[in-house]
């Protein structure tokens, strides 16, 4: 009776071992379902990140060389999902300050917040339209679908369903010319695929397989994406692609996590989200993914890095 309670006491620890792991997993890829980036063109101003280093999300600021980081909202909320207009004068943002997650938008400097979603469901990763007049965002407020890609309007009116699918889609960005706009699918098991589709919500193309998982996607000035990807190893990378799907080409190679890329509005430099010195940091690199270098450094999570355009 002994060892038959030691086997099963076993069988029983490695199967809440293997069923934590799996949480863990989901917990990471609910943590990194952030808004994607479109770089619009102009001059590089400063870049906008969430960090956790007062003790709850925050989005601060900082200057591209990573002196000045300055608090943009300082609330008991979470604030996080920071994306600038295309101006460089505004940024949406998601908080829950008023009990659930909703998009809110302020000045470049952080005053003026104001919320533009208002229910009880959840609201978040907002991205704006090139010409300023738009949000598109992620929202499960329909009973029976999960969450879906919405637009509104820049005060909160005018809220438009785009996508209709049976498993979530997230991560709008919306293409420089305002043309398209790109964004992940769930597949199940954490596999997701790269789409585009009209900015209408009309001619959906999937861009990237099924088999693996393809988050984070963003635009670069000229209309190029990167994304990350485990496609070749077990870790996440930072790839680039073609707006069609192809030429594929790989950006950074560590057995840490490379997330969250985000262009600068001139093209030559790439933002993104690293946990190689075991907690998450903002860390900047050429296009061709080489002079990595880091920006912030503190025992707190910085990331989800978003670059203000100058015109």
């Amino acid at each position: 009776m002994a060892a038959f309670s030691h086997r099963t006491i076993l069988a029983a620890l490695l199967l809440l071992a293997t069923a934590l792991a799996a949480a863990n997993i989901l917990v990471l890829m609910a943590m990194s379902a952030q808004s994607a980036k479109a770089a619009f063109p102009g001059k590089n101003g400063k870049i906008a990140f969430t960090s956790s280093r007062n003790g709850n999300n925050e989005i601060y600021q900082m200057k591209p060389d990573g002196t000045q980081q300055q608090n943009l909202t300082a609330s008991s909320a979470s604030d996080s999902d920071p994306d600038y207009s295309a101006d460089g004068k505004k940024i949406a943002f998601t908080s829950t300050r008023d009990g659930n997650s909703d998009v809110y938008r302020m000045t470049s400097t952080g005053t003026l917040q104001t919320r533009l979603t208002k229910n009880r469901a959840y609201d978040g990763e907002p991205a704006w339209s090139p010409d300023g007049t738009k949000i598109a965002f992620v929202s499960d407020r329909e009973e029976g679908f999960s969450k879906e890609i919405y637009v509104m309007r820049a005060d909160g009116t005018g809220v438009k369903r785009l996508t209709i699918n049976s498993t979530p889609d997230e991560q709008p960005a919306w293409s420089p010319n305002g043309k398209r706009i790109i964004f992940t699918q769930y597949y199940g098991a954490g596999r997701y695929a790269i789409y585009k589709m009209n900015a209408d919500g009309s001619n959906q193309q999937r861009l990237t397989p099924s088999q693996v998982t393809d988050f984070d996607p963003a635009w670069s000035p000229d209309g190029k994406i990167v994304f990350r990807s485990n496609r070749d190893v077990s870790s996440y990378e930072i790839y680039r692609m073609n707006p069609d799907g192809s030429g594929f080409e790989r950006l950074t190679n560590n057995s840490a996590l490379d997330a969250q890329p985000a262009y600068s509005p001139d093209g030559t430099k790439i933002a993104f989200t690293s946990n190689r010195d075991l907690n998450r940091d903002v860390y900047r690199m050429d296009p061709d993914g080489s002079n990595q270098q880091k920006l912030t450094s503190n025992s707190a999570d910085d990331y989800a890095p978003s670059w203000q355009p100058l015109p």
